[in-house]
């Protein structure tokens, strides 16, 4: 058994047996902080717990916030949060819309999906990983420049000091 992911992941979709068989095949690989919601709107509302990962069905019901409506919403909040897509419709406009409308994948739900899912999902958390790790470094680096930096200017002023005092 691997050790627990806890990566926030949502999964947005109105077929809770779908999201129930979603939320137990990640649960299974470990990952442990999977929140179902059942709408855009419950997504927006929930955005505050900031998931890393939102799995958002396509079509989301009637009188509801559709997934591309809902993304579209969730990126004016200037939220960077990796969204992909789950649905039935399996033509490549829908896929093409949904990636340059800013989504990360677009999954046909389907019997592969589930493995699918897993793998973006993975690769996700690794990009992620990657990301925080350069932020790190950078921020290392500042603080090394700044020491050196301070270091240089102590030395100079010692040196001032002795060749005028």
């Amino acid at each position: 058994m691997g050790k627990p992911d806890y990566t926030q992941i949502f999964i947005v979709e109105d077929d809770k047996f779908y999201a129930g068989v979603i939320r137990h095949a990640l649960e299974s690989r470990n990952f442990m902080n999977v929140k179902v919601l059942t709408s855009g709107e419950d997504c927006i509302n929930n955005m505050h717990l900031n998931p890393e990962i939102i799995l958002m069905d396509y079509m989301l019901g009637e009188n509801h916030l559709d997934g591309m409506e809902t993304m579209k919403q969730i990126r004016k909040m200037g939220n960077a949060v990796q969204i992909i897509f789950l649905t039935s419709v399996d033509e490549l406009e829908v896929a093409t819309n949904t990636i340059k409308a800013g989504a990360y994948d677009y999954v046909v739900k389907s019997e592969a999906a589930i493995e699918r899912i897993r793998n973006l999902i993975r690769r996700i958390t690794f990009e992620n990983h990657i990301k925080k790790e350069n932020m790190v470094l950078k921020r290392s680096r500042k603080v090394v420049l700044s020491i050196i930096f301070l270091l240089s200017l102590g030395i100079i002023i010692l040196a001032l000091i002795q060749i005028l005092g």
